[in-house]
C-alpha cells in the first residue's frame, strides 16, 4: 500500500482538475529556448508581423532571430554596454534600442544597420515606445526623466516634467493623445504628449512601480510594483483589481492584444499568466532559473515571451489556454 501511495495521490490531484486544466498540465513547456546571448537577457520584443524577435541582454548586443525555431537572423553591434529596452516602430522598418550606455540606436530591422544615434539622457535608457502613428519615440530613463523624440528628424521635442526617481516605463495611449509613465518614486503619471502637460498623478505602490502598461482598448492601466503586486486602474487613477501571488518584486507585465488576459514576471523565475476579468491566475509558467526582466505576447496574443537574467529567451505557446476561453 506505501508503494501505492504516490500514485493514488497523482490520481487524486487529477481528478480535481477539469478537462481545460489536464490540456494545460499536459501541454504547457516552452516551445523555444533561445540561447544566443551570453548574459542575461534584459528586453525582448515582437515585430508587428510576429516573424521575427528583437532582444537585448547585458552582452551589448541587438539580436534579431526567427520566433519559431530560434534561428538567427542578425546581429547589431554598437551598444557600449547592457542593452534594457528594445521595440519595434509600428510599420516594422525600424527597431529601437536603449542601455547603460545612455543612448538610444535606430536599426534597420531587415539587417540591422545602425540607422541613427540619439543622445541626451544622462544614465541608462530603460523603456522605449513608438506612438501608434510611428512619428514619435518615446524614452524612460533612471536620470528621472522622459523624453519625446520626433522621428522625422530624430530631435526631442519639448521637455517634460522630471520624476522624483528612476522612470521605469514610457508609452503612448492608443490614440496617441497622452503619454503614461511609471516610476520608482511609486506613482503613476500622464501627460499631454502635444503640450507636455501633467494631466494626472497617482500613488499607485508601495514600492517602485517597475512597469505600467495601457489596456488595448485604453480604458486602464495595469501596473507591477516591488511590492509583489499586479494593480489594474481605471485612466482616471481609481483601482479596480490587484492580482496577488508572485512571491518577489515583479518587474514586467503586459496585456494580451485582445486584453483579455495578463503575463507577469520578476523575482520568482516564473511568468504567470492572469484572467483580467476575474483577477485569478490562470497558470505558472516555469523553466526560467534567474530573474525575468520582461515579458512579450506576439501580436495574435498566442505565444508569450520571457526574457531572463539567466541568459535565455523562452516562447510560451498560450493555445492551450486561448482555445478554451
Amino acid at each position: 500500500m506505501n508503494i501505492l501511495k504516490p500514485f493514488l495521490c497523482l490520481a487524486v490531484l487529477l481528478a480535481g482538475l477539469d478537462a481545460f486544466s489536464l490540456q494545460a498540465f499536459a501541454q504547457f513547456k516552452e516551445l523555444v529556448n533561445y540561447k544566443g546571448h551570453t548574459d542575461g537577457v534584459k528586453c525582448v520584443a515582437f515585430s508587428p508581423d510576429g516573424k521575427s524577435i528583437a532582444s537585448g541582454a547585458a552582452d551589448n548586443l541587438l539580436r534579431v532571430w526567427n520566433p519559431a525555431n530560434g534561428k538567427e537572423i542578425f546581429v547589431a553591434v554598437g551598444h557600449k554596454a547592457p542593452l534594457w529596452a528594445v521595440t519595434y516602430s509600428p510599420n516594422g522598418k525600424w527597431i529601437a534600442t536603449g542601455g547603460d550606455d545612455k543612448t538610444i540606436r535606430i536599426w534597420d530591422s531587415s539587417n540591422g544597420k545602425d540607422l541613427q544615434l540619439l543622445q541626451g539622457h544622462q544614465r541608462s535608457v530603460g523603456d522605449l515606445a513608438f506612438s501608434p502613428d510611428g512619428k514619435f519615440l518615446v524614452s524612460a530613463s533612471n536620470d528621472y526623466t522622459f523624453k519625446v523624440w520626433d522621428t522625422s528628424t530624430w530631435k526631442e521635442t519639448i521637455p517634460f516634467r522630471d520624476h522624483g526617481n528612476w522612470v521605469s516605463t514610457a508609452q503612448f495611449s492608443s490614440n496617441g493623445k497622452n503619454i503614461l509613465t511609471a516610476s520608482y518614486d511609486e506613482s503613476i503619471r500622464i501627460f499631454d504628449a502635444r503640450l507636455g502637460d501633467q494631466l494626472k498623478k497617482w500613488k499607485a505602490h508601495s514600492d517602485w512601480v517597475t512597469a505600467a502598461q495601457y489596456s488595448p482598448d485604453g480604458k486602464s492601466i495595469v501596473s507591477s510594483g516591488g511590492d509583489k503586486f499586479l494593480k489594474l486602474w481605471n485612466t482616471e487613477g481609481t483601482q479596480m483589481k490587484s492580482f496577488e501571488g508572485h512571491t518577489d518584486v515583479i518587474r514586467t507585465v503586459s496585456f494580451s492584444p485582445d486584453g483579455r488576459v495578463l503575463a507577469s514576471g520578476g523575482g520568482d523565475n516564473v511568468v504567470k499568466i492572469w484572467d483580467v476579468s476575474s483577477g485569478k491566475l490562470i497558470i505558472d509558467l516555469k523553466g526560467h532559473t534567474m530573474e525575468i526582466l520582461q515579458v512579450a505576447f506576439s501580436p495574435d496574443g498566442s505565444h508569450v515571451a520571457s526574457a531572463s537574467n539567466d541568459g535565455t529567451v523562452k516562447i510560451w505557446d498560450l493555445r492551450p489556454i486561448l482555445n478554451k476561453r
